[in-house]
């Protein structure tokens, strides 16, 4: 059995339903206490590693060249930094947690983060989500405080980790696509002592669905909708 079963982790501690995670929350500092206003217990914020730094965006860059990419734009690196330390500085005192989507870098992603948790100052609360099992099983080792969560984007990522979930203790959740979830999923991973997030869920509908099956987290653009559904 997984290593979670032994304490499950409450991602709000003292109060029920769902935590509401802001989809790209933290992804612009001018948007943070815009997130935080409107109910977000979880800020959710892109990382991507690059040149042995943090920066926090949702684009791609071009290697070597000044540009982000998307696939419907191209847009200059804006000036001025915006990472990690940055995010973690100006929302800390806010009242949320950080939810980490960890883009790239594998294990040195851990160390690094390990160096700024030391010196920075940060919420209280911090998950890191990632599809590179490799640099969440190092954080594990290197950053035990922050609790790790699978990422899961397909079908055949979901019934990999469900099979191999009980010979590894160090998940404390999932983060998954929502139309991947059933009632029976939901149930198999509570089951093994883990918590689930679906994402990214902007129809009230669904998100009835997901919470009617006891899901933890829901990432979510409609943040102030899902509060007032959700939150008592």
């Amino acid at each position: 059995m997984s290593q979670a079963s032994a304490g499950p982790l409450d991602l709000v501690p003292a109060r029920e339903g769902p935590a509401i995670i802001a989809h790209g929350g933290g992804n612009t500092v001018e948007g943070l206490r815009e997130w935080v206003q409107a109910g977000a217990d979880y800020l959710e914020v892109d990382i991507w590693l690059h040149r042995g730094r943090f920066e926090a965006r949702h684009e791609r860059r071009i290697s070597w060249l000044p540009f982000l990419y998307e696939k419907w734009y191209l847009r200059r690196v804006p000036r001025g930094r915006y990472g990690l330390e940055e995010l973690m500085r100006e929302s800390a005192g806010l009242g949320a947690g950080i939810f980490l989507d960890l883009k790239n870098g594998g294990a040195a992603t851990a160390a690094l983060l390990r160096r700024i948790l030391a010196v920075s100052p940060h919420p209280e609360r911090i998950v890191a989500s990632s599809q590179q099992w490799q640099a969440l099983r190092a954080i594990r080792e290197l950053a035990p405080e922050v609790d790790a969560f699978y990422s899961i984007d397909v079908r055949a990522k979901l019934d990999l980790f469900l099979s191999v979930v009980d010979r590894d203790n160090r998940p404390r959740g999932v983060s998954c696509r929502h139309s991947l979830l059933s009632e029976n999923t939901v149930k198999r991973l509570h089951d093994r002592g883990l918590l689930v997030v679906a994402w990214t869920v902007d129809d009230l509908e669904r998100a009835r669905e997901l919470v009617s099956w006891g899901v933890d987290g829901i990432t979510t653009h409609k943040v102030e909708a899902m509060r007032k559904e959700f939150v008592a």
